[in-house]
């Protein structure tokens, strides 16, 4: 980090019941100043900096320097391999194994940092969860997905067998800092990625961010802007329901079913979480118009969405229907191995809907094949 100044774009709050609310803050330069925000969440001196090696090797630097002139301890630093297929049980046990015998003993005053993208902060978010029955941590994201959705609500989790997040839990950060500078630095592929779940917050909430110019980023002031209302689109749904009791929470899921069947399908190794999310957001409108949920005009608004943000809508067509059904049942969000979709009615306007027969879905999967295409392996020809 270069930047002496941290310009503060503006801070978003996650109001949640009791001491447990949190904010948001979203800007450039931030992580100069991260050690002097995080004095005021952190209950001892002690830090560990949970990482992957290249993050560690771009931005660990920058911060530990900033938790150190915050007045923090020199904090510990424990890496993991990068990756989906690297966000499972066993990875919690090496880092579990990890935080046993680091040299400082850590305590349940010690304070966890999760510095890097969604799995980072997944991975990190469930070991603080759990280690010690619990320890305090906050989200540094250094991914633009991670700035959007997955660093802010809580969810923590790894995969388990061919489910996506199957085991986890639901742990909210005491805050979450978002440097837009570390965005520098992100391949554009993962870019696009991240605005993936932009585009699905404009479908079930604020329809103005499916407008080109909004995601058209060039500029620092529009790419704050951006993060700023995406952050708060979640914030207000997390803070209604955060435990997904009254289903409200469920609509930030819309793309995610297919979606996460893709992911697992292809083994976490093709699609990145955004263009998995993308390909489920066109298969859920076609659903939703089989289901005669989804108005013609509303599917291909969707579907155009995604395309004009490069993002890919095609099926893989050596994944079977009967193979996505079938994961699907095991969805998070399934009853009696029944599937349920977050489906849109209109453009800013979704709702978590049962009664989806798996005929609806291969009708709804047939629609996609029909205005999409088949995708031949190649993420450049899912996009077309």
């Amino acid at each position: 980090m270069t930047s002496a100044v941290a310009r503060i774009a503006t801070t978003v709050s996650v109001a949640l019941s009791g001491e447990r609310g949190y904010e948001i803050q979203i800007g450039s330069g931030l992580l100069s100043t991260a050690g002097e925000r995080l004095q005021r969440v952190a209950r001892s001196g002690h830090v560990v900096i949970l990482t992957q090696p290249k993050i560690a090797a771009l931005w660990g630097g920058a911060l530990r320097d900033s938790l150190c002139a915050g007045g923090f301890d020199a904090p510990d630093l424990v890496t993991f391999p990068a990756g989906e297929r690297f966000k499972t049980v066993a990875t919690m046990a090496r880092l579990y194994d990890k935080l046993y015998n680091l040299p400082r003993t850590v305590e349940r005053r010690t304070l966890i940092v999760a510095l890097g993208g969604g799995v980072v902060g997944d991975v990190a978010g469930f070991v603080a969860a759990s280690y010690l029955r619990g320890l305090d941590y906050v989200q540094v994201p250094t991914t633009l997905l991670a700035m959007v959705d997955s660093s802010v609500g809580g969810k923590t989790g790894v995969d388990f067998r061919d489910g996506k997040n199957l085991i986890g839990a639901f742990h909210q950060p005491r805050a979450v800092i978002a440097d837009l500078e570390t965005l520098k630095t992100l391949p554009s592929r993962e870019f696009r990625s991240g605005l993936g779940e932009v585009v699905k917050y404009g479908v079930i909430r604020d329809p103005s961010l499916l407008a080109p110019n909004r995601l058209e980023v060039s500029q620092s002031e529009a790419l704050a802007e951006m993060v700023r209302c995406s952050c708060e689109i979640k914030a207000e749904v997390v803070s209604a329901d955060e435990r997904e009791e009254s289903g409200l929470r469920a609509i930030l899921n819309y793309g995610h079913t297919v979606g996460h069947a893709l992911e697992s399908a292809t083994r976490y190794r093709r699609y990145k979480h955004g263009e998995a999310v993308a390909i489920g957001m066109a298969a859920a409108a076609c659903i939703g118009e089989a289901a005669g949920v989804t108005p013609v005009p509303v599917r291909e608004a969707v579907i155009a969405a995604c395309r004009v943000q490069a993002l890919p809508v095609k099926r893989p067509s050596d994944v079977p229907v009967e193979d996505l059904i079938a994961l699907m049942a095991r969805d998070k969000k399934a009853e009696g191995g029944v599937v349920r979709f977050v489906l849109a009615r209109s453009l800013g306007k979704a709702e978590l809907m049962g009664g989806i027969t798996e005929t609806m879905l291969r009708a709804g999967l047939a629609l996609q094949d029909e205005v999409c295409g088949r995708e031949d392996g190649n993420i450049g020809e899912a996009v077309r």
